[in-house]
């Protein structure tokens, strides 16, 4: 009986949780411009609130420590029971007021942010940043860290993640990505720029949904949005949101983003029983979520069979931009590696150089070495040292990306585990299938299949290096990743 009254607790947990996740999808998407961003804070600090309060309350706790030496609980259950009592132990290190006034900082920041970046001056953005960072510091010496405040923040995301292991692992990447990123320019064609043309963006919105659809994303469980940056929101296993962003002058900008979110749509659908709140049916990290995502968006998206397959219909929306553009120019246009200033639109190579530079800066500002009125220049300063470009506006710079706003320092190191998990897949699957075959095929329901008999359905039962080894027989291996680049630009 016990289990079943720790089941109907996380479920009404969920059900809050799920609520917090429609205000704040709601800011992002829909909320009239004009709208009092303050009373939306308000809102949401109330909701987190309330969760944080029911997941430390005594009575749970009790719940758990009772089952923790139950032997009539299956093994699953036992193994929920213990990553329940994890986790409450570490929320009970947060206080209720602290938890709410970190919830209405970074509610409010979002819009700043969003000003910050129309207008490209990182000044705007500044004051609430340093609030965030200041708040995360406190955040780090209350959830308690070993080594380095940074991995209090890295465990949020990718749960026994440090910084000494994400050191030796970017050193390593740098080493190598440079070698491959070498082989691979040395054997690319002149950049054509076709994909610059003026492309007209309600062909853009009908198009990414037709490539959904081909793709076999279930059209009846999400639906497709605007933001200003690109995510993925689930409130249900049958009620998932995306969004993209639109730019008439690049076509891709929104389709690789559309074909990342619904990645990361099919791991929310694929949870057994989406509903529960118990750890089998949560995702496991998010550098497994983003595994998905990228597998999706580059291991499929970009791959040759896919562009081959999707031609017809990006020549069907734009037919006269597309008349003298066969697919293997499609591909080399898309796959052309160079770097650039936006990470959410960069080639696969150079993209991990965009994770570090954001790895490197906030370790930093969370260990005091870096003060946020001098982000702007360390940013330009990296980007200028790494990728050999200038950074020519906030925007297009230290003001790209949503995260901080949110909080979200230790989320980046994610997408580039994920980006290297994604490949490991990728792999795997190739041992047994020809993956261009099933894509040529339009056989995606198989590739999704593998990914949920090897990722969905364990949820959250198992860490992300454990589920790695059951999935792929081994750890994380970078290799897997420089094996899928060397084959994929058939470099010998």
């Amino acid at each position: 009986m016990s289990f079943e009254q720790v089941k109907q607790k996380m479920y009404e947990i969920k059900q809050l949780s799920s609520i917090s996740s429609l205000l704040s999808w709601d800011m992002e998407v829909k909320m009239p411009q004009g709208s009092n961003k303050s009373f939306r804070a308000d809102q949401s600090s109330f909701i987190n609130g309330m969760i944080h309060e029911r997941s430390t309350s005594l009575e749970l706790e009790k719940l758990i420590d009772n089952l923790l030496n139950d032997s009539t609980l299956t093994d699953e259950n036992k193994l929920e029971i213990a990553i329940l009592k994890k986790r409450i132990d570490k929320a009970k290190k947060l206080s209720k007021a602290f938890v709410e006034k970190e919830s209405k900082v970074t509610s409010e920041a979002y819009s700043i942010w969003e000003h910050a970046k129309k207008d490209s001056d990182f000044k705007l953005f500044q004051p609430a940043l340093s609030q965030i960072v200041d708040l995360l510091k406190e955040k780090c010496d209350l959830l308690e860290y070993e080594a380095h405040p940074y991995n209090a923040l890295l465990d949020n995301f990718e749960e026994e993640m440090t910084v000494a292991k994400l050191d030796p692992l970017f050193q390593d990447v740098e080493k190598r990505l440079s070698v491959l990123i070498e082989r691979v320019i040395a054997k690319q064609n002149a950049k054509t720029n076709f994909l610059t043309q003026k492309f007209d963006i309600e062909k853009q919105v009908a198009l990414n949904h037709r490539i959904l659809d081909t793709l076999g994303v279930n059209s009846e469980l999400y639906r497709m949005d605007v933001s200003s940056h690109p995510f993925c929101t689930s409130f249900h296993n049958t009620d998932v949101r995306i969004t993209t962003r639109y730019n008439e002058n690049d076509l891709m900008s929104s389709i690789w983003s559309a074909i990342h979110e619904s990645g990361h749509a099919r791991y929310e659908m694929g949870l057994v029983n989406g509903t529960s709140g118990m750890p089998s049916t949560e995702a496991v990290s998010l550098g497994i979520h983003e595994s998905q995502s990228r597998f999706w968006e580059n291991n499929i998206g970009r791959s040759m069979a896919f562009i081959e397959l999707i031609y017809p219909l990006i020549a069907e929306f734009f037919p006269q931009e597309m008349k003298n553009v066969n697919p293997k120019q499609l591909f080399d246009e898309i796959n052309y590696i160079e770097p650039t200033l936006i990470r959410t639109e960069s080639d696969e190579l150079t993209y991990h150089y965009h994770i570090m530079i954001r790895y490197e800066i906030e370790k930093k500002l969370i260990s005091g070495e870096l003060k946020v009125a001098d982000v702007r220049d360390f940013w330009n300063d990296t980007y200028r040292k790494y990728l050999k470009i200038e950074v020519p506006t906030d925007t297009q710079g230290c003001l790209q990306d949503v995260h901080w706003s949110f909080g979200g320092i230790g989320y980046f190191p994610t997408y580039s585990l994920g980006s290297f998990f994604a490949a490991q897949w990728y792999q795997t699957i190739g041992k047994n299938e020809n993956i261009d075959s099933l894509i040529r095929n339009k056989e995606f329901t198989k590739i999704n299949q593998w990914h949920s008999e090897h990722i969905h359905q364990y949820g959250a039962l198992y860490n992300s290096d454990n589920l790695c080894q059951k999935a792929t027989g081994k750890s994380l291996d970078f290799s897997e990743f420089e094996t899928y680049i060397l084959n994929k630009f058939n470099i010998v």
